[in-house]
């Protein structure tokens, strides 16, 4: 884990849709729908359909059906057990206009089509099959019957609806558009104003709708920042974010479940108790690998990610997960797939060396957002950027204090020099007001005025060696980061070569011209090992079959056996050094107890 799949080399992949059996299928840009596994990770067999596809989705009830719609009010039905195919008009009386999104119901097959545009067929049940036009309709179709409409829903919306998904229970709606509003219909009901459960006004646009179980619903918006809703028992609860009930107030706050660029946020997911609800699934502009990072009651993402994976080379375009698979495609025509169940021992398995610095401390940036405290958050962006490429992982959320605490001491010492000097200039201004009335107070004027200069006199010395130290380490910071350019440039420029040659050989290559020169390069490395084994000498040879035992048996270690084998070394370790203190406590004692003697008979020549 994660498997990675490719579907296609210059098309991205724009919808996933998994059934129970991991069998999946996506769209891509290029009007192909590819049918795959995840057991074997091959694809089976390709669909071709003339329009772009706005819905993708696998069937509840029949699990080898999928249903897809077009951007036209096309409803197309593929049987993955056949080539076979289906093609239907829904709703055969409305103008052709442009579909956004839509959305399936789990237990009554009913499809949800939002449209820029209606013309034509039932828009309430009260009223007649007449001709109107309105903008940002969302339309119902039985998927059985898909040539007449149920009813339809345009008064509520007034953008352009971005994402909708249905409940568990399949007859709630949630949907989201381009103004910030969230709001949920009982898709029973086929009057509107009795449809409509409720409504909430966030910052838009809305980029993503989803619903994590009966009760969790959530909307992110504009991929930075997570609003999350309680919806049980006829009430509405906002677990967090900044929500309004109405259009017209002004949205000021910001959520804490927010992602500041160049984080952005691909969705949530269910998180792995109840006191970690949520986890947020995001990535890092131009950054090759995607992090899972847990969410308390509140909001605030933890210090250290569940995991974090090597994942796609662009952007990723969608998601879709299960309750034990995440499933993520994007630019780059791949599908990466990856453990969603926090209780599966093979979770986190695909550890990689350390924690990326984007992942940290970002939970509180909200708070000080809201108190105008931007410089901090800026700064951690630019140090963020400035540390290496190289993704995170960690086995559990909640690390120790000790961890969180390092971590941000070392994040404050690396911040840049501006923001700390508009901190010092406020805390030197709060500190003068405070002093000032206790000055007055004592009534020393002298002793008072003479005490406060002193102390900024110090402070200016000790600001100054500060600076001095921080421009010192930018210096040597920004050397290290030439370096890194040089020789990534290197590095990629020769990859691209060989990917090249490469890729261009293996287009006009058969199956056993591949076998054949595979062969050959092993046996040329074959050849270049024993060349090298012939030149070395007995010891050398012996030196080496040892190392060759050693990494081969790393290879063959279990999780659990690698961190025995660690835990035996630490305790190897501190035992060599204790037994090392012992040595030098017993060499200053014989050296002390060597002076004494000498000092003794000294004195004793002396009398």
């Amino acid at each position: 884990m994660p498997g990675r799949i490719d579907l296609s080399n210059n098309a991205s992949v724009r919808m996933i849709s998994l059934n129970v059996d991991n069998l999946a299928c996506a769209y891509l840009a290029n009007l192909y729908i590819p049918i795959f596994t995840l057991d074997t990770e091959k694809v089976l067999r390709r669909y071709e359909v003339p329009n772009q596809i706005s819905g993708l989705h696998f069937s509840m009830n029949k699990k080898n059906v999928i249903y897809a719609v077009d951007d036209s009010f096309g409803l197309h039905v593929f049987d993955v057990r056949t080539d076979t195919k289906k093609k239907h008009r829904l709703n055969p009386e409305c103008e052709n206009h442009n579909v956004v999104c839509t959305a399936l119901s789990s237990n009554n097959e009913m499809i949800a089509v939002a449209s820029s545009e209606f013309g034509g067929g039932i828009l309430d049940v009260r009223g007649s099959r007449r001709r109107e036009h309105h903008a940002h309709v969302i339309s119902l179709y039985d998927a059985r019957y898909p040539t007449d409409p149920i009813t339809s829903y345009y008064k509520r919306h007034k953008a352009s609806v971005t994402s909708m998904e249905f409940y568990l229970n399949g007859n709630y709606l949630i949907t989201g558009d381009n103004d910030g509003a969230i709001k949920s219909f009982d898709c029973s009901l086929r009057d509107e104003d009795n449809a409509i459960r409720w409504e909430r006004w966030v910052k838009g646009p809305i980029s993503k709708v989803g619903v994590i179980n009966k009760r969790i619903v959530y909307g992110v918006s504009n991929r930075s920042e997570g609003t999350v809703f309680v919806d049980a028992k006829g009430s509405l609860e906002v677990l967090y974010g900044s929500v309004n009930n109405s259009a017209d107030e002004p949205i000021v706050k910001h959520s804490k479940a927010f992602f500041k660029k160049p984080e952005w946020c691909v969705g949530l997911i269910k998180g792995v108790t109840d006191d970690i609800p949520l986890v947020a699934v995001h990535g890092v502009e131009k950054k090759k690998f995607i992090t899972l990072t847990a969410m308390n009651q509140e909001g605030v993402r933890q210090d250290t990610p569940l995991l974090s994976y090597t994942g796609h080379t662009g952007e990723v375009k969608c998601m879709t997960a299960t309750p034990n698979l995440l499933l993520t495609g994007g630019e780059d025509g791949k599908v990466v797939v990856q453990i969603a169940n926090f209780k599966n021992p093979k979770f986190g398995e695909d550890n990689l060396p350390s924690h990326h610095r984007l992942t940290l401390r970002r939970g509180k940036l909200a708070e000080q957002a809201d108190r105008g405290e931007s410089g901090d958050s800026d700064s951690a962006g630019s140090d963020s950027d400035s540390d290496s490429n190289n993704p995170s992982t960690s086995a559990a959320a909640s690390s120790s204090k000790s961890k969180s605490s390092s971590s941000s001491s070392k994040e404050k010492t690396e911040a840049s020099s501006k923001p700390k000097k508009d901190e010092k200039e406020k805390k030197e201004k709060k500190e003068k007001k405070k002093d000032q009335p206790l000055t007055s107070s004592a009534g020393a004027s002298s002793s008072s005025t003479s005490k406060p200069t002193a102390e900024s006199s110090s402070k200016s010395e000790s600001d100054k060696k500060k600076e001095q130290k921080e421009k010192e380490k930018e210096k040597e910071r920004k050397e290290r980061k030439e370096k890194k350019e040089k020789g990534d440039q290197s590095s990629t420029s020769s990859t691209t070569a060989v990917a090249s040659s490469s890729s261009s050989s293996s287009r006009h290559e058969t199956k056993e011209e591949r076998r054949a020169r595979k062969e050959k390069e092993a046996a040329e490395e074959k050849a270049k090992l024993d060349a090298k084994l012939a030149a070395m000498t007995a010891e050398e040879r012996k030196a080496w079959d040892e190392r060759e035992k050693r990494r081969l048996a790393k290879l063959a270690e279990t999780p659990e056996q690698r961190a025995e084998r660690k835990q035996k070394a630490r305790e190897e370790r501190e035992r060599i050094e204790k037994l090392e203190k012992e040595e030098r406590r017993k060499k200053r004692r014989e050296e002390k107890e060597s002076a004494a003697g000498a000092s003794s008979s000294k004195k004793s020549k002396t009398e």
